[in-house]
């Protein structure tokens, strides 16, 4: 889990959303706030969640308006979703 929520955070502050706990304005608050959603889903162990907010945050990846910082993230967050799948698979 260490590893996931580190990944998590760099995406997060990446995208501008340094201050976790603020709400963020502007063309990546939507995929910031499913960020965060999917980092609490994560530590509070609510796997459905969690995969959920992913997958949303995954359909917001548009709003990234640099062509390098959205393939980072969108390549982050498959990998993210391929290791929940694979998860859940051995529950």
């Amino acid at each position: 889990m260490n590893d996931t929520l580190k990944r998590l955070d760099e995406m997060i502050f990446n995208l501008g959303g340094a201050n976790i706990s603020t709400h963020s304005p502007g063309p990546s608050g939507l995929l910031l706030e499913h960020l965060r959603v999917a980092r609490t889903s994560l530590l509070g162990g609510m796997h459905g969640e969690y995969d959920l907010s992913l997958k949303q945050a995954k359909e917001s990846i548009a709003c990234i308006s640099g062509n390098s910082l959205r393939a980072e993230v969108r390549k982050t967050l498959q990998g993210l979703i391929d290791s929940q799948v694979s998860q859940a698979a051995g529950r």
